[in-house]
């Protein structure tokens, strides 16, 4: 199954990339044993992320890539030898169909569903640089209001790992224009989770970071047309400034 290519001609200044997209499996894995009621939930994919990324795409006129199955049969935000590349659980929930895989089973979904996604994104940059552009990269995240019953307070987040560029600008914009409490490695850590982003944009010395906005903010298509608008100016703005758009290695 190939992933969903916004705008595949488009050699603009800005590349999303959405690897939780959707909650979709295919039938022939029956839902990995699990319930119906647990695909809708967060364990199975960003929810409202691939309407932001979609809407980013069409304001801007920029590429996007989304993934297309949930990161509960495989995880592209992951390394191919991660332990939760294909996870046994999530957030305390068992998934039958993933336990005591062999290699051969997870190298089959592999090769269906995460090497096209990234093929996909990668052809992508590939494109652009050869252009002589140079694309902030962006990985468009959703997180829970809260996890382990605790409130998450921040609107949204901006992961880095080692080139803070992006990140930092943009959370500069945000702090400056609006209200909104914005978390810098939060709610979690670019140290820690950063495969998409550092295979596509910091690999390449691209300027990256991957947005999380808090997922009962983007609950209606009216929040994820804010959203969108809101983070394609501060993109837009982004993509002009040469503090930021450019290559640098880290």
């Amino acid at each position: 199954m190939k992933p969903e290519i916004l705008n595949s001609e488009a050699l603009g200044g800005v590349i999303v990339l959405c690897d939780h997209a959707t909650n979709f499996i295919p039938a022939d894995y029956a839902n990995l044993g699990l319930e119906e009621e647990h695909l809708d939930k967060h364990i199975a994919w960003d929810i409202g992320a691939a309407d932001v990324t979609r809407k980013i795409c069409d304001m801007m006129g920029v590429a996007g890539v989304l993934a297309p199955v949930s990161r509960l049969l495989i995880d592209c935000n992951r390394e191919p030898d991660h332990k939760t590349l294909v996870p046994p659980a999530s957030d305390g929930i068992s998934i039958p169909a993933n336990q005591d895989l062999g290699a051969h089973a997870i190298e089959a979904r592999k090769a269906a569903y995460y090497t096209p996604f990234h093929e996909a994104c990668a052809a992508l940059v590939s494109a652009h640089l050869k252009a002589g552009k140079v694309p902030l990269v962006v990985s468009m995240h959703s997180f829970t209001p809260e996890m382990s019953g605790k409130a998450r307070p921040w609107h949204a987040g901006f992961l880095w790992n080692k080139d803070p560029r992006l990140a930092q600008a943009m959370i500069g914009m945000l702090e400056r224009e609006t209200d909104l409490t914005v978390g810098d490695n939060l709610p979690y850590s670019g140290r820690d989770l950063y495969y998409t982003m550092q295979r596509h944009g910091a690999d390449h010395g691209l300027p990256q970071t991957t947005i999380e906005v808090r997922q009962d903010l983007l609950a209606t298509d009216a929040m994820t047309t804010e959203w969108a608008a809101l983070l394609a100016d501060v993109l837009d703005e982004c993509m002009h400034r040469e503090d930021v758009a450019s290559v640098r290695h880290y």
